[in-house]
C-alpha cells in the first residue's frame, strides 16, 4: 500500500469513528457513503444497542448512569480508554455483552464516576460492580478460623438493599422516565449480601442473605463498610456445603 493510500485509509477510517462515535460530523467519511442522516441513524442506533447491553449486564450501574448521565453519557464512554482498548474477538457481535460490560466497569472506575455521586447512588454502583468483577481476599478472622472463598465464588455485602431496590426500579422504569426514576426511587437501608458460589450445589446461582446473616458474611472477606458480626458455625457449615467457601486442611 503506498504511503499516499495508507493516509487516505487512515483518514476515511478515523472519519468513520467520529462520524459514528464522536461528533456526528461527516465530512471526513468517504463520499461515497457520506449520508450525514444516515450516520445519525446509525450512532442512534449503536449508542441505543451498548444502553441494552449494559442495562441487562450490570442493570444498577447502568441505570445510575444513564438515568443521570442520558444520551450523551453513553456516548462519552465510547470514546473513552476503556472502551477503545477493551478485549475483543474475531467475529464478535456488536456491542460484545462480556467485553462491554466489562469495559463499562472500568470506565465508570477511571473516572471515579460512582464517587461523584450522592452515597446511596455510588454504593449501589460499586456494589453490582465489585460482585461482578471485585476480587474476594480472605479477612483474617476467616484465615484464623481456616475458611476462605472458593475459587470462583462472588460475594458484595451492602449496607443498602441492593435486590429489593433494582427490583423497584426495573417495575418503574417501565412506568416513567429514567431521570424521574431516579429522583423518586430510594433504596432501603438494610444491610444484605448477595452471594454467588463458586463451585459445589449452588454453584453460579445468586444467593440473597441479609442482616446478621449478611453482616456475618462481611466479616469473612475484606468489605468492612457494614457492621460484621461473629459468624455461627451453621452458618460456615451452609456457605462451605453450597460451595461458597472451602475448609483449609488441620495442620
Amino acid at each position: 500500500m503506498s504511503e499516499a493510500l495508507r493516509t487516505e485509509y487512515e483518514r476515511a477510517v478515523r472519519g468513520l469513528w467520529e462520524a459514528l462515535y464522536e461528533t456526528e460530523n461527516t465530512d471526513d467519511v468517504p463520499k461515497e457513503v457520506q449520508n450525514p442522516i444516515g450516520f445519525r441513524l446509525e450512532r442512534a442506533r449503536r449508542l441505543a444497542a451498548v444502553s441494552c447491553v449494559l442495562s441487562a449486564r450490570l442493570p444498577t450501574a447502568s441505570f445510575l448512569y444513564l438515568a443521570a448521565e442520558g444520551t450523551e453519557g453513553i456516548a462519552r464512554f465510547l470514546v473513552s480508554r476503556a472502551w477503545r482498548e477493551r478485549e475483543r474477538e474475531p467475529g464478535e457481535p456488536f456491542p460484545p455483552p462480556a467485553s462491554s460490560a466489562r469495559s463499562f466497569a472500568t470506565y465508570l472506575t477511571e473516572e471515579g464516576w460512582c464517587g461523584g455521586r450522592p452515597d446511596w447512588q455510588g454504593e449501589l454502583a460499586h456494589a453490582e460492580l465489585d460482585l461482578n468483577y471485585g476480587e474476594l481476599t480472605p479477612s483474617a478472622e476467616a484465615t484464623g478460623i481456616g475458611v476462605r472463598p472458593a475459587v470462583g465464588t462472588r460475594l458484595r455485602v451492602s449496607p443498602y438493599d441492593t435486590v429489593d431496590y433494582a427490583r423497584r426500579v426495573a417495575l418503574k422504569k417501565a412506568q416513567m422516565p429514567w431521570e424521574q426514576v431516579l429522583g423518586t426511587a430510594r433504596p432501603v437501608a438494610r444491610v444484605t449480601a448477595q452471594l454467588v458460589p463458586g463451585g459445589g450445589t449452588g454453584a453460579g446461582r445468586t444467593l440473597i442473605l441479609r442482616d446478621a446473616e449478611a453482616s456475618a458474611l462481611a466479616r469473612l472477606v475484606d468489605q468492612a463498610w457494614v457492621p460484621t458480626t461473629e459468624p455461627s458455625d451453621a452458618l460456615l457449615d451452609r456457605l462451605v456445603k453450597v460451595g461458597a467457601f472451602t475448609r483449609e486442611a488441620a495442620g
